[in-house]
């Protein structure tokens, strides 16, 4: 590009400087905690274990390699 015929469209906006400031804050949480807390287990009923089908061996099988 020759020298001189380089032009910025639209011409740029003057440079604005922004401040802002933040006073103190302070967020508060309020929480209660009772003095004495008490724990109280009872009685699970009694409950039969769930029906399992009895354990079998797998039944007897050959097994063949083939290697071309």
């Amino acid at each position: 590009m020759p020298a001189g015929l380089e032009v910025i469209v639209p011409v740029p906006s003057p440079v604005l400087l922004t401040v802002s400031a933040k006073l103190w804050s302070v967020n508060v949480a309020v929480t209660f905690v009772a003095a004495v807390t008490l724990t109280v287990h009872v009685l699970v009923p009694e409950q039969p274990p769930p029906l399992q089908p009895a354990k079998v061996d797998p039944a007897l099988a050959e097994a063949a390699r083939v290697t071309d």
